[in-house]
């Protein structure tokens, strides 16, 4: 099962944190004291390795202990059945709709609740029993006949139900004669009629023994799907063994039961090299130091094996000494060939090589169908370090789902800006986790922020003046065209205007957001299409930008429907260019404007797109078959070649209207906004 959502209530300083949407890998952003920690130790528990229980006293919201009950959920998740898990639960439903996910909650007390996606198993009985009624209305009976027969369908009902969960679907199917004399009897079937009605009460028994069913079902199918919840793994900055143990002082704290984080991951680690610490304890005192030594060696061996070829960023070798009851470990690998005592590596390396041999114990050696919970990775890692640890971070999400928080710029993968969720607290709603970034507070904000005013500082994409748009073909037409119309002096983009592109429209609104946060003025170009209607409605309902500020292609074009920057060329001209850039595909016979849709009001790529698949051409993974950005790699070399009578009239006049738009709605320009030709 795939992890789809999950909220957490009424735990510490969460009361609701509202449902939080994850991918493969989710980036939970906030400030210290915000509850990050809090939402991923509830979510740990959900299902942890090693069972751990939720304390009611102890975890509890403050303020709220009348509201305390061991019958409280903490945890509501919900998960997507994969293709096998879907085939297993289908083979065992009787009829009706399918369940193709589930809903599972756990409560203070440790009880799972389980309830089937898209409709529950209830629903689906309730849908057997409509069929069942629909059965009744078939037979032309008079209203007392009715209301007989009702009171008879109500009790063989009830009688099945708890027949079945008693003794079996067996039992209820050695009960259908009796179940269907007992209805003729309640119809007052005479002999004619006895032949004519029998049909229809053979058939609502068939529906009602799949109602039946279900009841019994039900439970096979909850206990099949709790093997199948991942184990979710929980890593702090706190749990890293640092490769020195005293096994006399450990043993004490564990009779004590008061051992330590890092004496957990050691006997963890002990374990995985197949050492028996009892044993071991016993082996400090005795003299055979020999076998002692050959043991450590073996256990290093077997350490080394298991890790090996783990991730290709790293590679390491393990070897274990011991003196007594001092037992060091140390570490070699690719880069640092030496061995070299883990304490005397670097915190960051510890928690790399704590981490690798905790999901390797806590998935089974599997690396798969786990839910990773990293609390602040990377603390102790330098910048550059830390971006490295980003890449490390997707190989931990292969076959499994990744949630981390931080308040950290450089753990911020700008490329995935979409899978960020701001937490944020207050007094009134406790911890809450949102994907709307515009209602974050600046204190959240922050760090993404940061991110991006130290991403877009290493690039040359940033000025007073600034217009984002949504990709990189966005940016290659509007700087070629805007140097055209400038050579020639007609209404162009003003030269002070640096265009900011970001990738995609959901992009380009957090990429507004965060300039604007750094005093920068800025104008959004966006698609008219829902992406980007979606968008521009979140930069303007929240107070982000005002509505002057955010452009919409359509409303620039006077267009009611879909547009992109592509419209604004005409079809003839565009087209030239397609059939330039697929002239190898088309084998030498170009597209002509009959084979574009008719419609005018469709986009020019989806027109193009369509009479390429006409062609034969296959879709990519995206369900394009055409790249526009061929295309536009080629307007960019080639337009400029050109004199402004070879451009279309039709098509000059939308980039200048374009352009006046984009002018005149930036704001605080210092020499008034340019209308006209450009200054």
């Amino acid at each position: 099962m795939r992890l789809k959502a999950f909220k957490v209530q009424m735990y510490r300083p969460i009361l609701d944190s509202e449902w939080v949407d994850v991918d493969d890998i989710t980036v939970i952003v906030g400030k210290n004291e915000s509850g990050k920690t809090a939402l991923l130790k509830a979510l740990h528990k959900f299902k942890s390795f090693s069972p751990e229980s939720y304390t009611l006293d102890r975890e509890w919201p403050r303020g709220h202990r009348k509201e305390q009950s061991t019958d409280a959920v903490v945890v509501q998740t919900r998960f997507d059945f994969e293709d096998g898990e879907w085939d297993e639960t289908a083979e065992l439903l009787p009829g009706g709709e399918k369940p193709t996910g589930v809903e599972i909650s756990k409560t203070y007390k440790g009880e799972y609740k389980y309830k089937f996606l898209p409709n529950d198993l209830d629903d689906i009985q309730q849908v057997v029993e409509e069929r069942t009624l629909s059965q009744l209305n078939k037979l032309d009976i008079n209203d007392r006949v009715s209301t007989t027969l009702q009171e008879a369908v109500s009790q063989i009902q009830d009688e099945a139900i708890k027949l079945v969960e008693s003794s079996g679907l067996s039992a209820f199917t050695e009960n259908i004669e009796l179940y269907k004399n007992r209805l003729k009897d309640a119809l007052h079937l005479d002999q004619d009629q006895d032949i004519t009605y029998d049909k229809y009460v053979v058939n609502f028994l068939d529906e009602l023994s799949k109602y039946a069913d279900i009841t019994s079902v039900r439970k096979q199918i909850e206990d099949m799907v709790s093997e199948w919840i991942p184990t979710f793994i929980y890593m702090d900055d706190h749990k890293p063994f640092q490769g020195i143990a005293h096994l006399d002082q450990i043993s004490a704290r564990k009779d004590s039961g008061q051992l330590s984080d890092e004496d957990e991951t050691f006997l963890m680690i002990f374990e995985m090299a197949g050492l028996d610490f009892d044993e071991e304890l016993q082996r400090a005192t005795t003299t055979d130091k020999e076998q002692r030594m050959l043991d450590m060696n073996d256990a290093s061996v077997t350490l080394t094996d298991l890790l090996a070829d783990h991730w290709s960023q790293r590679n390491y070798k393990v070897s274990f000494t011991a003196d007594g009851y001092h037992v060091i470990a140390f570490v070699s690998d690719e880069i640092q060939r030496s061995l070299v005592p883990l304490n005397e590596r670097s915190k960051g390396f510890q928690w790399f090589f704590s981490f690798d041999t905790t999901f390797l114990y806590e998935t089974e050696g599997t690396f798969k169908n786990a839910v990773i919970l990293l609390d602040e990775p990377g603390l102790h890692l330098h910048a550059a370090a830390q971006r490295d640890f980003l890449v490390r971070l997707k190989e931990y999400a292969k076959g499994n789902q990744l949630i981390y928080t931080t308040h950290m710029p450089f753990m911020i993968d700008m490329e995935r800006l979409d899978n960020i969720r701001v937490c944020t607290e207050s007094k009134d709603k406790g911890s809450t986790v949102s994907a709307d970034f515009y209602a974050a507070d600046e204190h959240a904000r922050f760090p993404l922020q940061a991110a991006l005013g130290l991403s877009i500082s290493q690039s040359l994409f940033i000025g007073s003046y600034n217009l984002v748009v949504e990709g990189v073909t966005d940016f290659w037409l509007l700087s070629t065209m805007a140097s055209i119309l400038r050579s020639e002096d007609r209404t162009s983009l003003d030269e002070r205007v640096v265009i900011t592109p970001s990738g995609g429209a959901t992009k380009a609104a957090y990429v507004a957001t965060m300039l604007q946060g750094q005093q920068l003025n800025v104008v959004v170009l966006l698609d008219s299409d829902p992406e980007g209607k979606k968008a521009a409605e979140g930069l303007i309902k929240k107070w982000i930008t005002k509505d002057k500020h955010v452009l919409l292609l359509g409303e620039v074009l006077g267009r009611q429907t879909e547009a992109t920057l592509e419209d604004l060329f005409s079809d003839e001209f565009y087209l030239d260019f397609v059939n330039k850039a697929y002239e190898r595909d088309l084998g030498g016979n170009p597209l002509t404007v009959k084979e574009l849709n008719a419609d005018q009001q469709q986009q020019l790529v989806r027109r193009v797109d369509s009479a390429l698949r006409n062609r034969g051409m296959s879709p990519n993974s995206e369900g394009w078959a055409f790249n526009k950005g061929r295309v536009a790699k080629l307007l960019m070399t080639e337009l400029p070649k050109r004199n402004l009578a070879d451009l279309p009239d039709e098509m000059v006049e939308r980039f200048e209207q374009l352009f006046k738009s984009i002018n005149e709605a930036m704001p605080r320009f210092k020499n008034g906004p340019v209308s006209g030709k450009a200054t």
